[in-house]
């Protein structure tokens, strides 16, 4: 009597069964169905039970792999997406002022945590003194790590020729997790008030790197 295998139903015929064309026929139908890795959407893949522990699939729409450990799936990427970008801005904030600006806009599949670093450019007279301070912007909302801002400050010379001075400023920020769809990096830059002149922002370059959302990346 015939019997079927666990993972992919194939019919197994016992040794007293008679050759049966359409048994074959059938195998190799179900074969041809179930590649080793199965392809689907991350919204298609399949509810599978126990028996299918290991399995892969390959989620198009995601372009990454995911094995079922037995209940549910995880997801696998080999390494974190990195993605990098920036934006000539070729402005000037004015002292006791604070602006912002759009550096990128970056769209992303899935729950993410993202770890952003900011370089931002600056320029002012170097024969004044100045300072200010520049922030992360994501989705027009301020990111701020360890409760304190970067600063800048120029320390003018009143004897100089009054030329550009330019420095750079660093910023870093995580977001344990960014929900799909499409977002925005930008930079925020605050200028004293307690000095004249006004600071020249070029522009600013960003690197991202983004990795599987997960609840401990809120610890």
């Amino acid at each position: 009597m015939a019997t079927f295998s666990t993972v992919l139903g194939l019919k197994l015929n016992a040794e007293s069964d008679p050759f049966a064309l359409a048994d074959f026929i059938q195998n190799w139908g179900i074969l041809d169905a179930s590649p080793g890795i199965f392809i689907c959407t991350s919204t298609s893949r399949p509810s599978w039970s126990t028996a299918q522990a290991g399995r892969l699939i390959f989620m198009t729409d995601q372009k990454c792999l995911s094995f079922w450990n037995g209940s549910s799936w995880n997801d696998l990427r080999d390494s974190a997406p990195v993605f990098a970008g920036g934006a000539f801005i070729n402005s000037h904030v004015n002292p006791g002022s604070t602006a912002a600006f759009n550096v990128l806009t970056l769209t992303t599949p899935r729950t993410s945590a993202l770890a952003i670093i900011l370089t931002g450019a600056y320029t002012c007279a170097n024969n004044v003194t100045q300072a200010g301070s520049q922030w992360i912007m994501f989705d027009g909302v301020q990111q701020q790590m360890g409760g304190f801002q970067e600063t800048m400050r120029f320390p003018g010379t009143p004897g100089d020729s009054g030329s550009s001075l330019g420095i750079e400023a660093v910023s870093l920020a995580v977001i344990p997790s960014i929900a799909p769809g499409q977002h925005t990096i930008g930079l925020q830059v605050q200028v004293s008030g307690a000095y004249h002149p006004a600071i020249g922002v070029t522009g600013a370059k960003v690197i991202g790197i983004m990795s599987a959302y997960s609840t401990g990346n809120n610890l």
